[in-house]
């Protein structure tokens, strides 16, 4: 019998209600204590996913005799004879991992309550530079060692993401402590935000260890990057915010895209201050700021290519930038051409522009490790002057 089940008969009645709507009705209607708010909740989201479930028991079966994994199946085709006809019918699994309306409704309200509206720290000493943070492939929901098993044993979860970006948090106010406040902050994330949508990338077909949930996955990256921005705002590390989050790619694709438009309405509703957002859609997108353009991209898109861009520059890529550069007529005295995808630094220079990978957010998968060894997971900070080619760049690593 669940926990709560003597609230169970309120749900019946009240489906008109949002689960965060009705647990804060059952806590005032019953006089109950605020701290129970959260087990309330999650008992009326739990009710109502299995209310909504209807296993197809035909599916589970036909998965476990052709040796299907069961939990990640969406669909399958059903074969058989009606009345002496051949039929073909397409046999669909609800799941209860799905991302819904609601889950998307109650993350931002869990998020929100929590904060009001505030106004930036004032600025002391300015300069005339640029703060910039790059983070890539931050795979919230990465399982590193499935059932153990995995040769280096890493761990990933909400708190130690929540950990990785404190550090971020620090490193920025270290660089503001000692440099003033910037003129604008930079946070530029090049993709794969998340790791996969039903154990599974965004493209569908490859099979990812995962320890959270679609809407656990979502909560923890939204609130998390939320909580970020919210404070490097609060410290006044600069005078302007500019935020970019790189959406077209391999594991995160359109969730990835969600995910950081949630966050662009969270900020755009509780920050007063000047902030600006770009989510990225193209697999490749410019800005500029000063005698500088950066062309962002994660390296691998999430539908046409099957190898990404490389760690070294090879003469194929360098005359596809270059064509891109002159589609674009982009004539910045200094071009840039930033990546992630391959969890690797890198740093190559031509004539017309130079060409970064960047590391790894999250620790390698197992995948990785048996394939490649060990390997790091940090991110990155520069210093930039608007009209100044050399750039101070700092790479920061997790233990």
């Amino acid at each position: 019998m669940s926990k709560w089940s003597h609230l169970d008969y309120i749900l019946e009645d009240n489906n008109d209600l949002t689960s965060t709507e009705l647990a804060r009705k059952i806590i005032k209607e019953n006089d109950l204590d605020e701290n129970f708010y959260d087990a309330i909740r999650e008992h009326i989201r739990r009710f109502r996913r299995k209310k909504g479930t209807h296993e197809h028991t035909t599916l589970q079966e036909y998965c476990e005799k052709e040796g299907i994994p069961y939990d990640p199946t969406m669909m399958y085709w059903h074969k058989g004879k009606l009345n002496g006809n051949n039929i073909s019918v397409l046999v669909k699994a609800q799941k209860e991992n799905q991302l819904s309306v609601e889950d998307v409704e109650e993350a931002v309200v869990s998020v929100m309550g929590e904060y009001k509206k505030y106004k930036a720290h004032p600025p002391k000493k300015t300069n005339e530079k640029a703060l910039r943070i790059i983070v890539s492939d931050i795979h919230v929901g990465l399982d590193p060692n499935p059932e153990g098993n995995s040769i280096f044993g890493y761990e990933y979860n909400t708190d130690i993401f929540n950990d990785r970006l404190n550090k971020v948090l620090d490193q920025a106010i270290k660089k503001y402590q000692t440099e003033g406040t910037f003129q604008v902050l930079f946070l530029d994330d090049l993709g794969d935000a998340l790791d996969g949508y039903n154990q599974q990338t965004t493209r569908g077909g490859h099979h990812l260890p995962q320890n959270l949930s679609n809407p656990e996955a979502f909560l923890t990256y939204v609130e998390g990057k939320y909580k970020l921005i919210r404070r490097l705002v609060e410290a006044g590390v600069a005078k302007k915010y500019i935020i970019r989050n790189v959406g077209n790619c391999n594991h995160a694709g359109d969730y990835g895209v969600i995910a950081n438009k949630t966050i662009e309405l969270m900020a755009r509703e509780s920050l007063i201050t000047n902030i600006e957002f770009n989510t990225f859609e193209k697999f490749v997108e410019c800005f500029t700021w000063g005698d500088h353009t950066w062309i962002l991209t994660h390296g691998k898109d999430k539908e046409h290519m099957k190898r990404g861009f490389p760690l070294k520059l090879d003469d194929k890529t360098i005359n596809w930038i270059r064509e891109y550069i002159d589609h674009k007529r982009i004539s910045s005295k200094y071009i840039h051409v930033d990546k992630g995808d391959l969890h690797q630094l890198g740093y190559n220079r031509t004539k017309k522009f130079d060409y970064s990978n960047y590391m790894s957010f999250a620790p390698p998968s197992g995948w990785a490790q048996h394939n490649f060894a060990d390997s790091y997971s940090g991110f990155s900070t520069q210093i930039i002057h608007p009209n100044e080619g050399n750039i101070s760049q700092e790479n920061i690593f997790f233990d």
